[in-house]
């Protein structure tokens, strides 16, 4: 039985799911900010302490990135995550990368590191990340610009798709949940701003059955 330990409005766990979908692959859902139990076997599953962790069989993963190389490799009969030609590769990584850094810097100093915000020097030593997440976006911005099509790759929908359009849709919904938690709130105070480009990029992509069936 596959089982996804995952947070509902998590970006990480959100391309996960959509990662799964893609591939075909049944699985059971289990929001770890429902059930504390759920969570607590979360994080006795894998070392990370994070999630989402999706158990396969015998297998435990956690990290989104880890999940989706381990189900290319263990479903390689169902419809890739990653394109194959070496264009589509690079840009498929990059995109992915570039996602990355930017939701890991919004999600640390918005969240882990917040507390530290009244030093002297977090604007000194936030200031280098926060420039780089900037970039990031700017940079997936001016890609998702430049394209001429819906997809990053020209194959078609991929795990850089995936990435970039959960990463859009958390982005976005930053300000509606902000005023009840108050995490997202830190997060805003940071000041990273998503370029209209992304949006636009993923107005292509809002009403597809998989994305809506992630709520």
């Amino acid at each position: 039985m596959r089982t996804l330990y995952h947070f509902r409005q998590s970006p990480f766990s959100r391309r996960t799911r959509l990662a799964l979908a893609h591939k075909g692959l049944d699985v059971v859902l289990r929001d770890a900010r429902e059930n504390q139990e759920w969570l607590v076997e979360a994080r006795r599953l894998v070392p990370l302490k994070t999630v989402p962790v999706f158990v396969d069989g015998e297998h435990a993963l956690g990290d989104s990135n880890a999940i989706a190389h381990w189900l290319e490799r263990a479903y390689p009969d169902a419809p890739p995550l990653w394109p194959e030609d070496a264009d589509g590769v690079f840009a498929a990584y990059e995109t992915t990368t570039l996602v990355d850094l930017a939701l890991t810097t919004a999600t640390d100093l918005g969240t882990r590191y917040f507390a530290l915000r009244d030093h002297p020097a977090w604007g000194q030593v936030t200031g280098e990340p926060l420039g780089r997440a900037r970039l990031a976006l700017d940079a997936l911005g001016a890609r998702a610009s430049s394209l001429g099509r819906s997809t990053i790759a020209k194959s078609g929908w991929s795990a850089a798709d995936m990435w970039l359009f959960t990463a859009v849709m958390w982005f976005e919904g930053l300000p509606a949940r902000a005023p009840t938690n108050a995490n997202i709130a830190q997060v805003l105070t940071l000041g990273l701003t998503l370029p209209h480009a992304l949006s636009r990029w993923a107005d292509a992509h809002r009403n597809r059955p998989d994305v809506v069936a992630l709520g």
